[in-house]
């Protein structure tokens, strides 16, 4: 009974002192830590079966609080060079193993699918999956040659639903990673993507068939953008391909809940990873975790495949450039990701397990987050631009507060609140920029 009546507490508290903020979400079914596990250097053949390095680090990933891992198209043989296809795994029995040892481990897997690309040079290929010719839909890199398949499409939509649903009777997966796929003509990364009923209709059709086993869907839209539609399609929006200034992220806050950023590194100078902890954690986004079995390059030569380079990503260059540095760091630092520097830094990586163990606790089930508080009795004063302070309520009080300003900041507290990281009671702080705390009442 005391429990529930600190509760009854904290809310009162947060009904009487909050005054003015950006957004209230009530979190619901959440997972925070979130991990894309590289499997391989695909187009080559290699098995996907868990080795002792996969078992100590799945195990691991699991005692820092993970609780998913996404696979991307190394799962797979996107350009049918292995004996399978994009929506098989050539290591099928290996790839059954895999799952089986996540979910050992209370972790669930989802698998890269898409709702929209689709290898213009393989055989099941039809003229009809592009009924309306969109050329932005066209992605050429490395060793894709994809096109967007159209959501108005007969052809595209009984070709993928059979593929999409053949997918979860084979294999356990707890649900999808969407890459959409889906292009828009000249449109920018800040822009609103155009409404399209069509395929609001296949990302419905897709989000409910994957929700009748409870199961998990993860969208990518490319940039900062989130899909256009009037229904639930996604319980997760990946955002920050390409992007590489935490302004740039900004727009995402926008978006519903949940959004998992992951920023491009390859664009980012190392050592600035503390400027997107500080610029999403307080307004509930967890940056996108990048591991795995360290990427060799390789992928980037493959004999007897073709390749090129895309003019945005790069991709080429950098398998390429981590060949090279893995050639002369064959005990690392390692590369986990196409979205890497060269190598992950590894202060970074250790830290984005410290900012999760203080941030799970705060996003418990039936927690209502108070995000970008502006005006308050949590404070002596109204928050200057550039401090962003976000209230977590249930049966504890959390407070998460960052800098994205270009100065020092003072923030002084009405009441005591203590630093969960140090220890100390305080009633103010000073903020460098990108500073980054975690407080509770």
């Amino acid at each position: 009974m005391e429990q529930q009546r600190k509760r009854l507490n904290n809310f009162s508290y947060a009904n009487r002192v909050i005054k003015n903020y950006f957004k209230r979400h009530r979190i619901g079914e959440y997972i925070p830590g979130q991990v894309t596990y590289n499997l391989g250097e695909y187009p080559q053949k290699f098995s996907v079966r868990p080795t002792e390095y996969d078992y100590e680090l799945i195990k691991s990933l699991s005692e820092k609080g993970v609780g998913l891992i996404q696979l991307h198209e190394d799962w797979n043989d996107s350009i049918g060079r292995n004996g399978a296809d994009k929506w098989s795994c050539p290591d099928k029995e290996g790839m059954k193993e895999f799952i089986k040892l996540c979910h050992s481990f209370n972790i669930k897997v989802i698998p890269y699918i898409s709702t929209g690309y689709v290898d213009v040079r393989q055989p099941y290929f039809r003229e009809d999956f592009l009924t309306r010719k969109r050329k932005k839909g066209t992605f050429n890199a490395t060793y894709f040659r994809y096109v967007g398949a159209d959501a108005n499409s007969p052809s595209w939509l009984a070709f993928f639903m059979d593929k999409f649903k053949r997918i979860f009777d084979e294999y356990e997966f707890d649900g999808m990673y969407n890459d959409m796929g889906y292009g828009y003509e000249g449109m920018k990364w800040n822009e609103t993507p155009i409404y399209d009923p069509y395929l609001e209709d296949l990302l419905v059709r897709v989000y409910n068939y994957v929700k009748s086993f409870n199961g998990i869907v993860k969208i990518h839209n490319g940039f900062c953008w989130s899909p256009n539609t009037e229904d639930k399609v996604y319980d997760y929006l990946w955002v920050g391909e390409t992007l590489s200034e935490p302004e740039a992220l900004e727009k995402s806050r926008n978006f519903e809940p949940y959004v998992i950023a992951c920023p491009d590194f390859r664009f980012v100078k190392n050592g600035q990873d503390n400027k997107f902890f500080a610029s999403t954690i307080p307004y509930l986004q967890f940056l996108l975790r990048v591991d795995g079995r360290p990427v060799t390059g390789e992928r980037a030569c493959v004999d007897g495949v073709e390749y090129v380079e895309h003019p945005l990503c790069r991709d080429q260059q950098h398998c390429l450039a981590v060949k090279k540095y893995m050639q002369n760091h064959p005990d690392g630092p390692y590369v986990y990701s196409l979205w890497s520097d060269i190598p992950d830094d590894v202060a970074s990586r250790e830290r984005w397990f410290d900012y999760l163990k203080l941030y799970k606790p705060m996003v418990e089930k039936n927690t209502v987050a108070y995000l970008g508080i502006t005006e308050s009795d949590i404070t002596t004063q109204k928050l200057p631009a550039g401090i962003n302070m976000s209230l977590f309520v249930g049966d504890e009080l959390y407070i998460c507060i960052s800098n994205t300003g270009a100065g020092s900041e003072v923030v002084e507290f009405n009441e005591q609140w203590t630093n969960r990281e140090t220890g100390e009671v305080l009633t103010s702080l000073t903020l460098k920029p990108y500073d980054l705390l975690f407080l509770k009442k």
